[in-house]
């Protein structure tokens, strides 16, 4: 990976929002201040702009990494479901939004307008409690951690 050039490899070296890697996938919060505590975006480790590039590891690990985020997501913060999205424009690498859609959301936004909330998170507008970011990036590493032992 080249930290220099790349914003999403530059994020992941900061590792303040990293919850799993291996050599295939990155999972890590969607940034350090976003609009959701538990928005998370899994990420391949290696450069390649589409789902149509992954290779035979990749794809056959996506779906298994997906669910597995995705529920663990739905244990932690009682989500009434999991938005998935990916768009992958501007960046160089494959990677799919997990949003938990909480009973509670920021400016009322579902649907499509939950991933708005971005914007207005980078725009300091709508951001979660760094706290309750805090907290829910640790239980999910515990979890993580408890499944690998």
């Amino acid at each position: 990976m080249t930290t220099t050039t790349c914003q999403l490899c530059a994020v992941a070296a900061s590792d303040e929002t990293v919850v799993f890697a291996d050599a295939t996938w990155l999972v890590r919060s969607v940034s350090s201040a976003p609009a959701v505590a538990c928005w998370l975006i899994l990420q391949t480790q290696r450069h390649i702009a589409d789902v149509s590039e992954l290779d035979a590891i990749e794809t056959a690990t996506f779906g298994p990494t997906l669910q597995r985020f995705a529920q663990l997501l739905r244990d932690v913060t009682g989500a009434l479901r999991i938005y998935t999205g990916s768009l992958n424009e501007g960046t160089p690498h494959f990677h799919t939004h997990l949003l938990p859609r909480l009973a509670q959301m920021p400016n009322d936004a579902i649907g499509w307008n939950a991933f708005g909330l971005s914007e207005l998170a980078r725009r300091g507008e709508v951001r979660a409690r760094p706290e309750e970011v805090t907290c829910v990036l640790e239980a999910l590493r515990t979890e993580v951690a408890a499944a690998r032992r």
